[in-house]
């Protein structure tokens, strides 16, 4: 072998080795890329799932407040019915007491009517014999 074919062979290795080395960071920067990328289609797709969390959180979370809403305007209606209930019953036993009393005081009003006149009667027919 010449000297020349041994600089020709010896330059062709170099050229492969630099071309293998080139190919292998190619591949590396690839490979890196790649994984890269896949970092960050795990990381986009943990933040959409976050958020459709997030996003169902809010729902429950307004679903319990008109939850609690309603059931709160429930038992104030409640109350408020139970209230007047009550209270309607206190006016009627109220107005049975008074009814009651009135009656007592106009039975004792005739009563005493009734013996005035009497004493009057007797008064009177006395008074005229």
């Amino acid at each position: 072998m010449s000297d020349a074919e041994q600089i020709f062979i010896a330059g062709k290795e170099q050229v492969e080795q630099k071309a293998k080395k080139a190919t292998k960071k190619a591949e590396q920067a690839v490979n890196l890329l790649d994984e890269t990328q896949q970092r960050a289609a795990a990381a986009y797709t943990a933040y959409v799932e976050a958020q459709r969390q997030l996003e169902e959180a809010y729902r429950e979370q307004e679903r319990q407040a008109e939850e609690t809403y309603n059931e709160a305007v429930e038992r104030a209606g409640k109350a408020c019915e139970k209230g007047i209930t009550r209270a309607r019953e206190v006016y009627e036993e109220s107005i049975a007491k008074v009814l009651g009393t009135r009656d007592e005081v106009e039975r004792k009003a005739r009563e005493t009517r009734n013996e005035a006149m009497e004493r009057t009667w007797v008064i009177f027919t006395k008074a005229r014999k």
